[in-house]
C-alpha cells in the first residue's frame, strides 16, 4: 500500500465553535468553551470533526450513502455497513484510505495567541419565551468561539493502492467543496462556522 500526503488549510470565516464538553458551568463562566490543546491551552481543530463533516456532507448532499462501499473504504467502514457485509463471504474489510490528522494554528496565528494579540471572544445568546417575547429564565449562554481570520493547517493522510488515488483524491476535493459552502463546528444556522478550505 503506497501512502501520500496532502496539506489542507482552514481559514475561519465567522466565528468557530467546536466545543469541548463542559462538565460544569460556572456562574459568570462559559457555557460552551472551544476545544484546545491541554498543554499550551491553544484552540485546534480535531481531525475527526473535519472528517465526520466532510463524510456526512457527501452523504447528504454529495450523492453518496451511508451505506455505500466507496465512502466506507475511503472513510473507515460505519456499523450499519458492517452489518450489510456480515454474510458476504467475499468482503474483505480494507484499511481506511483517508486518515486526518487535527489541525493546528499556522505559525503566525500561534503567535499572535500566545502574545494576546488574537483571543478567543465570547457570545452571548438568549433563548426568547415566545409567550412573554422577552428572554427565558435561564435562557441566557454564553459561546466561545475562534474568531474571523484565524487559520489552521494540518495533513490528510491518504493510503492507496495504484489505481485508486485519483479517485480519493476527487472524492475528497468534492467533499471540501461541499463544506465551503456549508460550516464546520456548532450553530451554522446561527451563522457561525463558515470556512475557506485549501488543499495542497
Amino acid at each position: 500500500m503506497k501512502k501520500a500526503v496532502k496539506s489542507i488549510k482552514v481559514e475561519i470565516l465567522t466565528g468557530l465553535h467546536i466545543g469541548a464538553g463542559n462538565d460544569a458551568v460556572q456562574i459568570g463562566g462559559v457555557d460552551s468553551s472551544v476545544i484546545k490543546d491541554p498543554i499550551t491551552s491553544l484552540p485546534y481543530i480535531p481531525g475527526s470533526s473535519l472528517k465526520g463533516k466532510i463524510r456526512c456532507l457527501l452523504e447528504t448532499e454529495g450523492g453518496y450513502s451511508e451505506k455505500d462501499r466507496t465512502i466506507n473504504d475511503y472513510f473507515g467502514p460505519n456499523s450499519e455497513y458492517l452489518k450489510l457485509k456480515k454474510d458476504d463471504k467475499d468482503f474483505v474489510q480494507k484499511p481506511t484510505r483517508l486518515i486526518f490528522r487535527d489541525l493546528t494554528l499556522d505559525n503566525l496565528d500561534k503567535e499572535k495567541f500566545l502574545a494576546g494579540d488574537i483571543v478567543t471572544e465570547f457570545k452571548t445568546e438568549i433563548v426568547i419565551d415566545r409567550a412573554k417575547g422577552t428572554a427565558k429564565d435561564g435562557g441566557l449562554r454564553t459561546i466561545e468561539r475562534v474568531p474571523p481570520t484565524v487559520k489552521f493547517v494540518g495533513e490528510i493522510l491518504i493510503r492507496y493502492e495504484d489505481v485508486e488515488l485519483e479517485n480519493i483524491e476527487s472524492v475528497l476535493k468534492k467533499g471540501i467543496e461541499l463544506l465551503n459552502k456549508d460550516y464546520l463546528g456548532g450553530s451554522g444556522s446561527r451563522g457561525y462556522g463558515a470556512v475557506k478550505v485549501t488543499l495542497k
